[in-house]
Formats: C-alpha cells, sequence, structure tokens
C-alpha cells in the first residue's frame, strides 16, 4: 500500500498546484519512482490512497499504467498512516503480509529485504528504520538486543547531533493488525500501533535500512534528493553494473 494522501504543507508553493508524491525526482514523479520498486519486490497488487488533488494522482496513475493491479480510493477524512489501512481493510485482509510505503521517503536498498525480514520472525508489524540525526522530526524506536521495539516515541526533544533509529515510514504488517486501528480517528504507526502491540505481548520488531533513506517533506529535502540523483547517490538510479553488493 502507498501512502498517498498527504497535504505536503512542508512544501510550501511547491504543494500549491502539485501533490507531493507526484514533484519529481531523477526526472521522475516520486510516486513513478515507488511504483517501480514495488513492482520489482514482487507485489501482488497494489494500493493507494488519495485526498489533496486526488484526481491529479488518478490521471497520473491512469497515464502510467503500472504492470500490476492497482486500485486507488479518496480517502474523505484524512487519518494518519495506520489508520489510512481501513480504506482498503477487505482487500488487503486476504494477504499474508502488507508492505506499505510513503510516498514521499527515498528508501535505497530493496523493499522485499524488509519483507523477508517480517517473513522471518514472528511478529504482526515490523518497522524499516533508518540511522540518523535530527531526530526530534521523527518518531524515534528503542530497539532492543534482538530487534524488537521496546517503545516509541514521536518527535521527542532529543539533540540534534545525537544517532537514533527512527521509523522510515516504510512497514511490513500482517493484515489482521487492521482490525485494531479505530475508525474516524488520526492513528500512527509508533504513536498509537505499536504501543498498542506491545502492550497486547505482541512482538514488534525493526528491520535497520542499509544505505540511502531521504524522507522528502521540505523544499531543501527535496533539493538534496534532486541532487542526489543527479550525483549518483541513489543506488536504483544508477545502472546496475555499478551498483555494490549490497545495493542489488
Amino acid at each position: 500500500m502507498i501512502l498517498g494522501a498527504g497535504l505536503g504543507r512542508r512544501m510550501g508553493d511547491l504543494t500549491a498546484r502539485t501533490p507531493k508524491p507526484l514533484l519529481e525526482v531523477g526526472g521522475k514523479p516520486l510516486l513513478g519512482h515507488l511504483v517501480e520498486r514495488l513492482v520489482q519486490a514482487d507485489v501482488a497488487e497494489i494500493c493507494i490512497n488519495l485526498h489533496y488533488q486526488a484526481q491529479r494522482m488518478r490521471d497520473y496513475l491512469d497515464a502510467n499504467p503500472a504492470p500490476v493491479p492497482l486500485r486507488a480510493r479518496v480517502e474523505p477524512e484524512l487519518t494518519g498512516p495506520a489508520g489510512a489501512l481501513r480504506v482498503f481493510r477487505e482487500e488487503l485482509q486476504k494477504y499474508d503480509a502488507v508492505l506499505v510505503a510513503s510516498a514521499d521517503v527515498i528508501v535505497g536498498e530493496p523493499l522485499e529485504r524488509l519483507v523477508g525480514t517480517h517473513a522471518g520472525r514472528p511478529g504482526p508489524l515490523t518497522f524499516a528504520c533508518a540511522r540518523v540525526t535530527q531526530a526530534r522530526r521523527y518518531g524515534v524506536l528503542d530497539i532492543g538486543p534482538d530487534d524488537d521495539v521496546r517503545g516509541a516515541q514521536e518527535k521527542p526533544d532529543v539533540p540534534d547531533a545525537e544517532y537514533r533509529w527512527i521509523s522510515a515510514g516504510v512497514y511490513c504488517l500482517d493484515p489482521r493488525v487492521i482490525d485494531r486501528i479505530p475508525e474516524g480517528r488520526v492513528y500512527d504507526y509508533a504513536k498509537d500501533l505499536a504501543p498498542a502491540l506491545i502492550a497486547d505481548g505482541k512482538r514488534v520488531g525493526v528491520h535497520r535500512l542499509s544505505g540511502y533513506w531521504r524522507d522528502v517533506g521540505t523544499p531543501e529535502a527535496l533539493a538534496a534528493a534532486r541532487a542526489d540523483a543527479a550525483q549518483g547517490r541513489i543506488p536504483w538510479l544508477r545502472p546496475a553494473a555499478e551498483r555494490t553488493e549490497a545495493e542489488r
């Protein structure tokens, strides 16, 4: 599932007329890159929630059909990254696992590695996590020695210079957890879903991302991502022969 309904307010004028998933990096919209990467991860189908400038998003998807079935559905009231799963609750329930990806996050390594980590360990939810500075902007994870999440804090007051493991905006989960998500309210993974699962004695795991990761949430981050693409720093935008074994 692609999370594509956000308003993109932090992007300022850049999203006044263009939804954030359609902003381009490396000559292609973020949404186009993500669809390609999900197809490469061998997903059975793709679901995407829409809200801001939904028709623009539909027009792009219609003009650039995916090679797997793709369902797009408007979310009338935004309910957060976890709450959005209820938009496709019935469709997602038939699968063993659901890979969820934010449309404004760029992950360097293949997304199927997260799915593999989730499948290989017990637990209904696995976070992809990245190690970053300036972690106060994100959901910070307290990770135990067995790569289990012991707790999570949303945008905590931590020193900017310190490295912390944060939720990277990509998740893999057992679709049965969607039944735990309340209707009609904003619901998040780090703030709400993970603590609820942990309180019930369920294991919440992590997949530690290696290599490139960027949250394209501000004009400055978008400019940096475009510079990274131009300089060959985003692995899947480089020729396959130039990628390291870890990037393939």
